[in-house]
């Protein structure tokens, strides 16, 4: 199972920038991609398949999230960033450009190994009690995501009162938060009874120990997603800079082809229209 070691943004950005002056001779053979974490586990699997010869080396910084990465892509730290939301006007100004959009289904999580199914109606209630718990009567550990990530944006849309109930579990002293895409899932799997909120994609591809809750009777997977049954999904973005590297611009090329689009669809993800 791939871990990710977690680094402090601000001080990986700051060794990226060195660097990038010594890296610019190696960019024809180097891919460098960063960003949202969840997508770190499909990257491998997506770029071995669009170059199975093994020529261009693929190198995938951690831990920067969907801002870090823009910002690095923006000063040239980058040739792709993968970002989990649209970008802010101040970041499109920039000069980088969303080229490719991909959907995963997004849900709830657990360690649990026999989860009970929940009703969309009833998710909020669960973070603003005090004393969740299964029907089996044990706990129900509750992890959080920062404000400022995407997962927090996406979660809080996916059901009634679901942002107001988020914040109100942030008050709790108890609660476990958890900085990354890579921090949730090592959490999830560690603690007990978890429940925290994930891509498709990430549990699939990293091949986590957690299972999906089904939502309103129905399971999170990428067949019911693209049958409508199952509602509940993340967009990433594909991101290009002003000045785009070729190699970067191949690989984008081949994920909008027949062949990248069954690709992800390997990857518990679909390629959709821009």
């Amino acid at each position: 199972m791939t871990r990710w070691r977690h680094i402090p943004r601000a001080g990986l950005l700051a060794a990226m920038l060195l660097g990038a002056g010594a890296g610019a001779a190696m960019s024809a053979e180097t891919m460098r991609v960063g960003g949202v974490g969840a997508a770190a586990g499909m990257l491998p699997h997506l770029f071995a398949i669009f170059d199975p010869s093994g020529g261009t080396k693929l190198e995938i910084i951690p831990s920067l999230g969907t801002s870090g990465g823009l910002r690095a892509l923006s000063e040239g730290a980058l040739d792709v960033a993968v970002s989990g939301r649209t970008l802010k006007p101040e970041e499109l100004s920039s000069g980088v450009t969303p080229v490719a959009a991909i959907r995963t289904p997004f849900g709830l999580v657990t360690s649990h190994p026999h989860p009970d199914g929940f009703k969309s109606s009833e998710v909020a209630g669960l973070f603003t009690s005090a004393k969740p718990t299964w029907k089996d009567g044990s706990p129900i550990l509750i992890i959080l995501r920062p404000k400022s990530d995407s997962d927090t944006e996406v979660l809080g849309t996916l059901f009634l009162d679901m942002a107001a109930a988020i914040e109100q579990a942030r008050k709790r002293p108890d609660l476990s938060l958890a900085a990354t895409d890579q921090d949730n899932g090592d959490l999830a799997e560690r603690l007990p009874g978890s429940l925290t909120g994930s891509t498709f994609t990430q549990i699939k591809m990293e091949r986590r120990n957690l299972r999906f809750i089904a939502i309103d009777g129905v399971e999170a997977s990428l067949e019911n997603l693209m049958s409508r049954t199952y509602p509940f999904a993340k967009t990433l973005y594909f991101v290009l800079p002003a000045k785009k590297s070729p190699v970067a611009e191949r690989f984008v090329a081949f994920l909008q082809s027949p062949a990248g689009q069954n690709a992800l669809i390997a990857t518990g993800s679909q390629w959709i229209a821009q």
